[in-house]
């Protein structure tokens, strides 16, 4: 039984990195703001984490089953 991630819950997964990344640079004190292109580069690495937690977690799942 192969899964794959349903578009709902990519599309949820990169609003949360998003979020999460947005969240990071909002304690860093620049008086300019962040960067657009730094936040959608910390935003992607934060959701491959994310989709590799995912993957990882229904992997493990499957294989107690």
């Amino acid at each position: 039984m192969n899964q794959k991630p349903k578009n709902k819950t990519l599309l949820i997964l990169g609003a949360i990195s998003l979020v999460c990344s947005r969240t990071v640079f909002f304690f860093v004190n620049d008086p300019e703001g962040p960067n657009l292109l730094i936040v959608v580069v910390l935003a992607a690495i934060i959701f491959a984490v994310f989709l590799f937690t995912y993957w990882l977690y229904h992997r493990i799942n499957r294989m107690s089953q």
